[in-house]
């Protein structure tokens, strides 16, 4: 296991990953879900439309990137603690983080990123890890794990 997933709240938002990812139908929650894509040259930003209710979990951002609730309040777990949000609030994230969100009221959450890539593949593959084994060889610059 990564140094990174044993720090502070971390090995918690691991194991309610992990439990939601068994017990909730994630066939449902996509459905309840409305995600959009926006690119510009140099910049991408990924739009989540949230239920209240919903509880989810992000991937590792590999790079610093900015945070925005833009609609509504959400209960927010990062390795560094929780808090309480509510829009509009704007965060500026620094490499490694992963949230556990769970929305109080229905809410729109953005995250905006630099990227020159093209494709929502390529983009998620160059921005995102899913585990931290994977994010730190990211870091190292070796492509897989």
């Amino acid at each position: 296991m990564s140094d990174l997933a044993a720090q502070g709240n971390m090995p918690e938002i691991l194991a309610l990953e992990s439990w939601i990812k068994a017990n909730v139908d994630q066939e449902a929650l996509l459905e309840t879900t409305e995600l959009n894509h926006y690119r510009i040259p140099g910049v991408y930003a990924r739009e989540l439309k949230l239920k209240a209710g919903t509880i989810l979990t992000g991937k590792i951002h590999n790079f610093e990137s900015m945070g925005i609730l833009s609609q509504g309040r959400m209960r927010i777990l990062t390795s560094e603690g929780a808090k309480i949000v509510e829009a509009p609030y704007v965060t500026v994230d620094k490499p490694g983080i992963k949230r556990l969100g769970v929305c109080e009221t229905d809410c729109t959450f953005v995250s905006i990123h630099r990227t020159d890539a093209e494709t929502i593949e390529d983009i998620e593959d160059e921005l995102v890890s899913d585990t931290f084994e994977q994010f730190e060889l990211k870091r190292l610059g070796r492509s897989s794990v």
